[in-house]
């Protein structure tokens, strides 16, 4: 393809955007066991969480806590996948939350439906208004999340090595993960990478 290509965002004009821990809300969206070790286990989650967890650490060494978002994923009692009060539910043990630190529970694949998500960031100023989405799965709660912030108003950035998913029927995880950023890139987010969100 050539490279002369342009994106819409760049068609009309939206630059992209750039992120640091003092200027940006980390959001880690469903950071579950249900991702490792379950029916919904993803691709290169070993690599994913360790992006993760190192850009949760850095958030929280450079600031309050307040800017650092965890989003759970609830289900009914009895679900085969998230199953409530087991360890599919809980999120990665070293992302445990900390006192200071946002808790949103949800249960569809946006992370500001049907939750506090939009008034608490709006509540944090101008640290609220450029969020950096990193989780799983790519192509449901993550982009969905990232195309619902974006319609909000947020600057959104999505960190390509901190967002997994599965093999889907017909296309392999790495392939969904690929297609998934490039359509948020083309119309609703800047890609980076962990490496790129300054202290």
């Amino acid at each position: 393809m050539s490279s002369t290509v342009k994106s819409f965002r760049q068609i009309i004009g939206i630059p992209p955007s750039s992120a640091s821990t003092s200027d940006s809300t980390l959001i880690i969206i469903d950071a579950q066991n249900e991702y490792a070790t379950g029916l919904l286990a993803v691709e290169q989650v070993a690599e994913t969480r360790t992006v993760i967890s190192k850009l949760l650490e850095k958030y929280r060494q450079d600031g309050n806590g307040k800017n650092i978002v965890h989003v759970v994923h609830e289900v009914p009692a009895g679900a085969p996948v998230f199953t409530p009060a087991t360890t599919l539910a809980q999120e990665f043990e070293e992302l445990t939350p900390k006192p200071s630190e946002k808790v949103i529970t949800k249960n569809s694949p946006s992370s500001f439906a049907k939750t506090d998500l939009h008034d608490y960031l709006q509540g944090l100023g101008q640290v609220g208004r450029k969020i950096v989405l990193v989780g799983y799965m790519a192509h449901i709660c993550v982009s969905t999340t990232a195309r619902a912030g974006s319609e909000l108003g947020y600057d959104v950035l999505v960190v390509r090595d901190a967002v997994g998913d599965r093999n889907i029927p017909g296309v392999d995880a790495e392939t969904v993960v690929s297609v998934v950023l490039s359509e948020l890139a083309d119309g609703f987010a800047t890609i980076v990478s962990g490496s790129e969100i300054s202290s």
